[in-house]
């Protein structure tokens, strides 16, 4: 067994925390433990159950390998990463929203975002001067409000 698998396996663990090292939900575990994917854990003498160190071990093995407790392949997908909450992308423009009502323009965060998406679809690179940004933008808005006008 590799390294980092030897160094994730304590003494025993509990389902959550073998969810957790797994990258599942314990409901999700306790799927795979139903469809043979992964062994069930041990239950302890209170009915605790629980993963010793070397069911973790094999845990982590069908993790990695993609090969199930009955040697069938099993996929695994990945997880979804998740969406900024509306308030964070809106904190996210906020700068750019107070510096563009302060040149004279009636914009909001979700105005502000649809631009910085129409004029920079693949995003910002590190090295673009926020100035520039701001100019463009500026640009972009003033020439919709003129059309609009």
């Amino acid at each position: 067994m590799d390294a980092p698998a030897n160094r994730d396996c304590v003494a025993i663990c509990s389902v959550t925390e073998m969810a957790r090292k797994l990258g599942f939900s314990r409901a999700r575990l306790y799927q795979l433990v139903k469809k043979g994917v992964f062994p069930p854990p041990v239950r302890s003498g209170t009915h605790r159950a629980f993963y010793p160190s070397d069911l973790q071990k094999e845990c982590l093995r069908i993790r990695k390998t993609g090969i199930g407790l009955h040697g069938r392949p099993v996929l695994f997908n990945k997880r979804r990463t998740r969406r900024p909450a509306r308030t964070e992308r809106r904190a996210e423009y906020h700068d750019l929203v107070v510096a563009l009502r302060n040149m004279g323009l009636k914009v909001n965060a979700k105005a502000v975002g649809q631009a910085m998406r129409d004029l920079y679809p693949t995003g910002l690179n590190k090295s673009q001067p926020p100035g520039e940004v701001l100019r463009d933008l500026f640009r972009h808005l003033h020439q919709d409000r003129q059309n609009d006008v």
